[in-house]
């Protein structure tokens, strides 16, 4: 029974492979999001079948919807149609980060410093004062 347990060591390496895919898969990505907020938007009574604009860039003030905001950003909104099958409840997601979209799949819990350590190390750091809207290298926002 014992010999099922992993050792310390299998389990750190486990951590760190997990890790490393998790990077590898993260730099796939060219154009980074600002986070609207580290957790979903619950959005009740959504009508089945209605065309919606989920917001990718973050910059919305609409929030998870498109208002547009993304104009000269790179982004585009995703367009989703509601389920057919009713429900009461969305857990729509605000970090942008969600491998699901528009739903919540939970990227938001391990976020925060995965997105403050891109910014620091952002390659366009040095041109963040002139930026006017978002930074798609990192995600950062002027007055955010």
């Amino acid at each position: 029974m014992a010999d099922n347990i992993p050792s310390a060591k299998e389990t750190v390496q486990t951590k760190e492979e997990n890790q490393s895919d998790e990077s590898e898969r993260t730099e796939e990505r060219k154009l980074w999001p600002a986070v609207t907020r580290y957790g979903p938007s619950t959005i009740r009574d959504l009508t089945p079948g209605k065309k919606m604009k989920w917001c990718t860039c973050g910059l919305t003030q609409t929030s998870p919807w498109c208002d547009g905001s993304h104009k000269k950003t790179g982004f585009h909104s995703l367009k989703w149609h509601v389920p057919e099958k009713p429900q009461s409840l969305y857990q729509i997601c605000n970090c942008r980060y969600t491998k699901s979209p528009p739903f919540c799949d939970g990227t938001h819990t391990n976020l925060p410093l995965i997105v403050e350590e891109r910014q620091r190390n952002c390659p366009k750091k040095t041109s963040h004062p002139e930026c006017e809207k978002l930074c798609n290298q990192c995600g950062w926002v002027p007055d955010f």
